[in-house]
């Protein structure tokens, strides 16, 4: 696992560090959160095997920097288990509470059709966890994942939204919220976000970000514009819609980002008011300034 840094402003990026790495290992799904204290906590997916399909035992891991990023030791198990059937552990998100704690929301695989997002948190800066907490998927069946959350205000009320993709209703992927008035202890208000045009397409891998100017935005990836179903390792793009920081957020202004073949966004809030919106494209990364009006 690969950290790169930007000095630019999101311009250009340079190697900077290496979080792990391993022959033997299935390492991805890294995340980076800062504590107040300046060190960075990176939580990733940390399994015995070479790949998901070869995976025996799940971890969902942290390590730690107290160099800003660039050297990293073993901090704690966030969770893990064997392989029993399916029941992977994946795609873990990192978030600063409004108490302080480190709260960290991952997918957990009930069965082949059947998908939870966790949370499980930490206020002794990610030594040691809480018990689970479920966000969302415990009353549905589908499978919820690749969750990201975002802090916003509304109307005086501080809520956060977590965005994942789900198959539940479609048995195609599509976008998700749900919504925490309580800082993350308890969630409802699930609601769709995005549903992909056309015939049996998807739209999944989201992230979530509060734009300093005042706007909620989800990115995603979607194959509604080339309709190849081959989901989702052809065919896809990367977009974006908005909502005004409000509850029931209402998405609109959907906007591309980058073209086919993109995979696994993400965005990130800058001081400006706008964000960069990542993802890979044709073997490679590539990360773009999204600006709003």
């Amino acid at each position: 696992l690969t950290i790169t840094r930007s000095t630019d402003g999101g311009n250009s990026f340079q190697f900077w560090g290496t979080v792990t790495q391993s022959n033997n290992r299935d390492l991805d799904n890294g995340h980076l959160v800062q504590l107040s204290n300046g060190d960075i906590v990176c939580t990733f997916r940390n399994h015995d095997g070479h790949s998901p399909s070869t995976d025996t035992f799940y971890r969902i891991t942290a390590s730690i920097s107290h160099d800003n990023g660039q050297t990293w030791s073993f901090l704690s198990q966030i969770d893990q288990r064997a392989k029993n059937g399916v029941n992977g552990l994946w795609v873990p998100f990192g978030r600063i509470s409004k108490s302080s704690a480190l709260q960290v929301y991952y997918a957990s695989e009930n069965n082949a059709g059947d998908q939870d997002i966790l949370m499980r948190s930490s206020t002794d800066g990610g030594l040691t966890w809480s018990g689970v907490t479920v966000v969302a998927g415990g009353s549905t069946t589908g499978r919820d994942g690749m969750p990201g959350c975002a802090d916003f205000t509304t109307n005086g009320q501080a809520k956060v939204m977590c965005v994942f993709e789900t198959t539940e209703g479609l048995g195609r992927f599509n976008v998700k919220s749900v919504v925490s008035n309580d800082d993350g202890n308890t969630w409802g208000e699930r609601a769709q976000v995005y549903i992909a045009t056309g015939d049996n397409n998807n739209a999944g891998a989201p992230q979530v970000m509060a734009a300093t100017g005042g706007a909620l935005v989800v990115s995603f990836m979607t194959d509604e514009d080339t309709s190849q179903h081959n989901w989702p390792t052809n065919g896809a793009d990367m977009k974006i819609v908005t909502s005004d920081f409000t509850d029931p957020a209402k998405w609109g202004r959907k906007t591309l980002v980058s073209g086919v073949q993109s995979n696994w966004p993400g965005l990130l809030a800058k001081n400006d008011g706008g964000a960069l919106g990542c993802a890979g494209h044709n073997g490679s990364s590539v990360c773009h300034q999204i600006h709003f009006s």
